[in-house]
């Protein structure tokens, strides 16, 4: 599960690419919204839907509309319910290669998978999940040494 760190590094990513700095910083918390059900008990539930996120960001904030493709992110998780309400399943593809090497040569075989479950919208004792995790922290590194090699290049250009 991606933590709320990668979250937020990935939406202030996309976001720079079309805002200045500071509004870019404030935009990417846009990004924590589909969470913001984990503080009702119930995570991965209708604030995970890319139907109900597209009816709200387009009607109140235009901008957030390039951020929800983050949503996309989910379905390579766990389980989630991207399509409520139109359906009440959720959905999650498992991508990966299976491989072998033999005294014939090397077998990889590609494979994908679409896994089909029913949802769950019973609020749980405790929503347990890292709030920044080893890739979480690479990732968010890099994307700051990135961002700032960029500012760096910018400012110092001649």
């Amino acid at each position: 599960m991606p933590d709320l760190l990668t979250h937020y590094v990935v939406s202030y990513l996309i976001a720079s690419r079309l805002f200045r700095f500071r509004y870019a910083l404030a935009l990417a918390l846009v990004g924590l919204l589909p969470d913001v059900d984990a503080l009702l008990r119930i995570h991965r539930w209708v604030t995970h839907s890319l139907v109900l996120t597209a009816v709200v960001t387009t009607a109140i904030i235009l901008p957030a509309l390039c951020l929800s493709f983050k949503y996309l992110s989910y379905l390579l998780t766990a389980p989630t319910p991207i399509l409520w309400p139109l359906t009440s399943k959720e959905y999650m593809l498992s991508l990966g290669l299976d491989g072998s090497v033999s005294s014939e040569g090397l077998s990889i075989k590609p494979y994908a998978e679409v896994i089909v479950t029913d949802a769950d919208f019973t609020p749980k004792p405790t929503i347990d999940g890292p709030i920044a995790s080893t890739t979480g922290l690479i990732i968010s590194i890099a994307i700051i040494a990135l961002t700032l090699i960029e500012w760096l290049r910018i400012k110092f250009k001649a």
